[in-house]
């Protein structure tokens, strides 16, 4: 019998699946992403006070392209060129920023 009391950590439960499933760490950390992505790119919507629609039409993609990035609900994270063509035609810069230690990279997209 090797069943877990009542009092067995999140933790333990989660290192156990990720032994049982392989690739599941990287699974878990891509739906991260993809939720930071979402918040972002409804952040940067709602303070340029546009509708889902709004934001569609000025980025020439359909409302349900928009409502899926914002959703996080696609099985993968948002293309970059899709990711970028949204947050430009909202009037914000896309930009990549790479630091170690000290140092520190950054570059600006352009569409």
């Amino acid at each position: 019998m090797n069943k877990k009391h009542i009092g067995s950590s999140v933790l333990d439960t989660v290192k156990g699946w990720e032994e049982k499933y392989p690739g599941f760490r990287e699974r878990v950390n891509e739906q991260i992403e993809k939720r930071k992505l979402a918040a972002m790119l409804k952040e940067i919507r709602k303070k340029e006070h546009l509708t889902q629609k709004e934001l569609a039409e000025k980025a020439n993609v359909t409302q349900s392209v928009v409502a899926r990035i914002e959703g996080g609900t696609g099985k993968a994270l948002p293309r970059f060129d899709l990711f970028n063509k949204l947050v430009q035609a909202a009037g914000y810069e896309l930009s990549i920023h790479a630091k170690k230690n000290r140092k520190h990279v950054q570059v600006a997209l352009s569409g």
